[in-house]
């Protein structure tokens, strides 16, 4: 694009912008809306887009962002159903009986829970279940929330049935032995990752002796079976690695003599959460079911491209990510909740009038999220669409050259920041990272690797993915504190992932 030095500096603003107002406690909705108007008039000042351009793009915005809200609002119901019935305060005494110790049922709620659920319902649905658990169980909201963010981000690329990862193999162009290479080596680097987050949740609580073995050994075991999966299915890798999360901890966390809870009662409380996992993987991942339902034509509609200053244009096309009405979270997560209810009536935990309540409950939950999101989107597509990203990152990839690596990282967390989701960072990114892997000779899987593994950080500080679970725990306005709680872990899981990239080019290059 050959954009001058200025422009860079001019692009990068919103970003600041954004995270100065979040990490200074300003709230989210706000913060996203003011970085939004400053993108918006920099699009049209600096970068060449007219009116009608710009409307197309503020297009672009909503719609991601009422996909989105079609996985965030039904999953903020089926809160709503759980807590309202009481189910929420039987998996809670279930869990005390299951993890006896503060630091064992961080890793059972905070890492092993959401993880798993991240396999099937994501961009913070995993968040909206499992915090409120916690503080159900006596922890600070925001403690809970920033415990969940860092312990199941790991699970992220090859969860919501692998849609992040298929977005970063789909954009880059991946032939079938490099998109291979590229599911192996981020699921060696994913499983790093799912061992760090095991401990970096221990630090969240008061740590009893024999805490620290059984973090590493779930994340060990989670990590193990990611790696076996995503070679076959990357599809049911992080629904595969947390069911076998789920059984390890039912064997590792309770102490000696210890009777665990009556595994019906919890079939029964968790109705939701097994529908849910159940009906996805079939429709998701079983190929005859999914060739049925792909079937039913996918809803988008086709907006112009734009033609932006420094030569950034794109081309006509539907607007995405596509709605696919029978390959999107929305049904699998509507019949989870009118399976709760049914199985909650028939226990007698659903009296009448409880219905309205639950209504209203969560109507005044969408009212708190559903504008932050849309901001965030809206923000996300200003910046992308009027080549603002592109042209931040081609400045740091032709500044770096083959130290492009160490930034490979970050740039998919920033992403993921800026977005909210790793398969829009996966999106925004994965076509340049896979360019700039070719120029300067280097394994592409590698380099993705480290696009989609930061991305996945990048749901640690993200202010939509921590606004959904604030409001979930009550304390929406509250994402600043929850980000800051989560900086020196996300700075952590950084470092790490970026050694290990370092370490598989230097095998790749003999050293």
């Amino acid at each position: 694009m050959n954009a001058p030095a200025w422009a860079a500096l001019a692009a990068i603003g919103p970003i600041v912008l954004l995270t100065v107002l979040v990490l200074g406690s300003a709230p989210v909705t706000r913060s996203a809306w003011i970085a939004s108007g400053v993108a918006a008039v920099l699009s049209v000042v600096l970068f060449g887009l007219d009116a009608v351009e710009l409307a197309v793009v503020v297009t672009r915005g909503v719609w991601t962002g009422t996909w989105i809200l079609l996985i965030v609002l039904p999953a903020l119901l089926l809160y709503e159903l759980l807590d309202r019935s009481g189910s929420l305060d039987r998996l809670a005494g279930a869990a005390d009986t299951l993890a006896p110790t503060e630091g064992r049922q961080l890793l059972l709620l905070a890492f092993v829970l959401p993880s798993f659920l991240q396999g099937a319902a994501g961009f913070g649905a995993p968040i909206a279940m499992a915090a409120p658990l916690l503080v159900r169980r006596g922890m600070a909201p925001v403690t809970a929330v920033a415990a969940c963010l860092i312990g199941y981000q790991w699970s992220v690329t090859f969860g919501s049935m692998g849609s992040s990862y298929f977005m970063a193999e789909a954009t880059a162009g991946l032939t079938g032995p490099e998109a291979a290479d590229f599911a192996l080596r981020a699921g060696v680097v994913l499983a790093i990752s799912a061992v760090v987050s095991g401990l970096l949740v221990l630090t969240r609580g008061e740590r009893a002796p024999g805490d620290r073995w059984r973090a590493l050994a779930l994340g060990g075991i989670m990590g193990a079976v990611l790696i076996g999966v995503v070679t076959v299915q990357p599809a049911i890798g992080s629904t595969t690695a947390g069911l076998a999360g789920l059984l390890a901890a039912w064997w590792l966390l309770p102490g000696r003599g210890v009777t665990r809870p009556a595994g019906a009662d919890l079939l029964r409380a968790g109705a939701p959460y097994v529908v849910l996992t159940v009906t996805a993987v079939i429709g998701f991942a079983v190929p005859v079911v999914r060739a049925v339902l792909e079937r039913v034509p996918p809803v988008a509609p086709v907006l112009p491209g734009v033609d932006a200053a420094f030569g950034f244009t794109t081309q006509a096309s539907a607007a995405s990510p596509v709605f696919r009405p029978l390959l999107h979270p929305l049904p699998y997560l509507l019949l989870a909740a009118v399976a709760a209810v049914s199985v909650y009536r028939r226990r007698g935990w659903w009296p009448e009038g409880r219905t309205r309540e639950a209504l209203g409950g969560w109507a005044g939950r969408c009212r708190k999220v559903a504008p932050s999101i849309l901001g965030l989107t809206v923000l996300a597509a200003l910046m992308s669409e009027s080549g603002m990203v592109r042209i931040v990152a081609e400045v740091l990839a032709a500044g770096l050259g083959r130290a492009f690596v160490l930034v490979s990282v970050p740039l998919g967390a920033l992403g993921t920041v800026i977005t909210g989701s790793t398969t829009a960072s996966n999106a925004l990114f994965s076509a340049l990272q896979a360019e700039v892997a070719v120029v300067l000779g280097v394994a592409t899987a590698v380099i993705l690797t480290g696009q989609t593994a930061g991305g996945n950080i990048g749901n640690a500080l993200s202010p939509t993915v921590a606004s959904v679970g604030t409001a979930a725990t009550g304390i929406s306005g509250r994402e600043g504190e929850v980000l800051r709680d989560n900086l020196g872990g996300a700075a952590l899981l950084l470092v790490v992932v970026t050694a290990s990239l370092v370490v598989q080019l230097w095998v790749l290059t003999g050293g």
